[in-house]
């Protein structure tokens, strides 16, 4: 179906004027649907995807009703609204709020939440009130102080209902629901149906539409939305995180969501030593977390890192990106996280970072949310560096005039003397790059590292694999990185990594026999039991030979490794220091500065440790 023109509905001509000039001038397919059954006055009950618009869908009829009352109508007693919307938290309801009154400023719409004082919104609510917007614990409290009454309530909404639930809601909902008046327009969302919400429906709906713009079999995930997963390992996840930021992002907003606060508030610090980002938590006071949030909308920052709790109900535009660095527990909080991006038929971007012994979860995801993910490697350097000269680009537009013109006289003298090769060169150190970054492994994302595949029709298994690798050379074979096996039914053989200058001599080797060799630049399908095997008992580099002065698996020190991808300013800032590598990661055993450290005493996953296991 088409787009429906706002005009032509016959509404309140200041609601159409007013979003109008906020460029809504058609509803969209999946407003429709919600639109024209709440305008005919019907019980509904919608269940919708994240981030479909659905708040002017029902936003609309219910503004244009109490406009045309209240215009016949001298005077509303306190405390009474004509509409109760209730959502699951603050920031869902400050965003519903938010929308109300850009399509109706002549109407009264007031907010009232947990999390800041009362006195406020007691105010508030001592003066003619049309709409209040709420989450259902502070309804209660007003409801209990006699500030709020429901008595002349005509409009009822339950938006994301099923959240409502997840955050311990329910009880409260019900107890709101009880004290509204049997005559009533009532109007349910939902992006999943539990027996709870099921329930609910039978018991203060009537005879209620049923709207499923999901569907059992579509997509939940809202169209526009592309989605791509990449295989990491804790060691390598931060280091990994930056350059997906850096490449997949292009500068606009990202959202990266986190399973704890602890999680949060390490990712966090990691990144902000090159990427303008800030946390957000359950932990974080009401004050900081809309400081954080008012940040982000406006640009002084452009990433942040929050866990699911902290960001249910935000509904910030334009966000570009958003990543999972946590598989999330279930697919509905893989849908809501997702739904942060790619708004109202707007593109977006999700990208899920798992580790390989968690395929079957993503497995089990694309299955019932009904979507396909794309699997991606690393981002090459190169593709980092490219991203990071778009960025040094924008930066240095944003120079004022009168500061470049004290630089001027240098810059003649070194354009005649490189040409644009200086401004090149003055890029590359904008973004904090001086050398070329070395390889990296696909495996574990360390730096001086390829990963290369070895098939053939007798490589069987890894001790064949690394029989074949001392065979065409003993020290890459000494040298060589834990095999593992490939999962394809179409080829036998396995991955490994070696140090940069080995891979490239063995690379160049004329004769291999009748195996093949490859440097790979995309993980293939490797076997279930790859980190497991390979993560848990630690990468063994030849059985314990030193390369490069440090042991794989063995329990010595790394040693000194730098950290960030680009060193210096890479994204959203400018930092001190500007030599490849210069700052460090340093996350809880991670990458950065070992001093001394040992791979083997860094833990991973419940016990097990990357190194010797106990």
């Amino acid at each position: 179906s088409e787009e429906l023109a706002i005009a032509s509905l016959g509404i309140d001509s200041r609601i159409v004027d007013a979003l109008a000039k906020r460029g809504i001038v058609n509803l969209f397919p999946i407003q429709r649907a919600v639109f024209q059954p709440a305008m005919q006055g019907l019980d509904l009950i919608a269940r919708a995807k994240t981030g479909t618009g659905k708040t002017l869908a029902f936003g609309i009829p219910i503004l244009d009703n109490i406009s045309r009352e209240k215009s016949s109508m001298q005077f509303r007693p306190a405390g009474t609204p004509r509409a109760i919307i209730l959502a699951p938290t603050r920031e869902l309801a400050k965003q519903v709020e938010n929308e109300l009154v850009l399509a109706a400023p002549h109407l009264s719409v007031v907010c009232i939440y947990g999390g800041v004082s009362i006195e406020g919104q007691r105010r508030q609510l001592a003066s003619s009130v049309e709409v209040v917007v709420g989450t259902p614990g502070r309804v209660i409290d007003m409801l209990e102080r006699g500030d709020l009454r429901l008595n002349e309530v005509k409009f009822a909404i339950l938006d994301e209902a099923d959240q409502m639930l997840a955050v311990g809601f329910a009880e409260e909902v019900e107890r709101i629901m009880q004290k509204l008046p049997l005559q009533r327009h009532t109007m349910l969302f939902s992006a999943t149906m539990p027996s709870w919400i099921r329930n609910l429906t039978s018991k203060y709906l009537k005879n209620p539409t049923m709207i499923d713009l999901v569907g059992e079999n579509e997509d939940k995930v809202a169209e526009g939305i592309k989605l791509y997963a990449v295989s990491t390992n804790d060691l390598a996840k931060n280091k990994l995180l930056a350059d997906l930021l850096t490449v997949y992002a292009k500068g606009g907003k990202a959202i990266v969501f986190t399973k704890t606060k602890r999680d949060t508030d390490d990712v966090a610090a990691v990144m902000s030593r090159s990427i303008g980002c800030e946390a957000l938590h359950g932990d974080i006071s009401q004050y900081q977390r809309e400081k954080t949030l008012s940040g982000f909308r406006d640009g002084r920052f452009n990433v942040l890192v929050a866990t699911d709790v902290a960001a249910r109900g935000l509904d910030i535009p334009n966000v570009d990106l958003i990543v999972h660095y946590e598989v999330p527990g279930d697919s509905e909080t893989f849908v809501h996280r997702s739904g942060r991006t790619g708004r109202a038929g707007k593109k977006g971007t999700c990208i899920l970072m798992y580790t390989l012994n968690q395929k079957r979860v993503l497995r089990t995801i694309e299955s019932e949310v009904g979507c396909k993910f794309e699997a991606i490697g690393p981002p090459a350097a190169e593709d980092v560096l490219a991203s990071s000269s778009d960025h040094a680009s924008e930066s240095i537009k944003s120079v004022h005039p009168d500061l470049a013109k004290l630089f001027l006289p240098a810059a003649q003298k070194l354009l005649e003397e490189q040409g644009v090769t200086a401004l090149a060169a003055a890029m590359a150190h904008v973004s904090g790059v001086t050398q070329l970054p070395p390889k990296r492994s696909l495996l574990t994302y360390e730096e001086g590292y390829m990963t290369l595949q070895l098939t053939g029709g007798n490589l069987i298994d890894s001790s064949a694999v690394s029989s074949a690798v001392m065979q065409l050379s003993s020290k890459a074979g000494m040298s060589m990185g834990r095999v593992t096996m490939l999962s394809s039914s179409t080829a036998t053989g396995g991955v490994f990594d070696l140090p940069e200058d080995l891979a490239k001599e063995i690379l160049a080797l004329q004769n291999v026999g009748s195996n093949v060799l490859t440097a790979v630049w995309q993980l293939p399908d490797l076997q279930e039991d790859y980190f497991q095997s390979s993560f848990s008992r630690g990468r063994s580099f030849g059985g314990g030979f030193r390369s490069g002065g440090s042991s794989y698996g063995g329990g010595s020190s790394y040693g000194n490794r730098g950290g960030s991808s680009f060193g210096g300013s890479s994204y959203g800032g400018s930092r001190t220091g500007s030599g490849y590598g210069s700052s460090s990661y340093n996350s809880g055993g991670g990458y950065g500065r070992s001093e001394g450290s040992s791979y083997g005493g860094s833990s991973y996953n419940s016990g097990s440790s990357y190194g010797n296991r106990s």
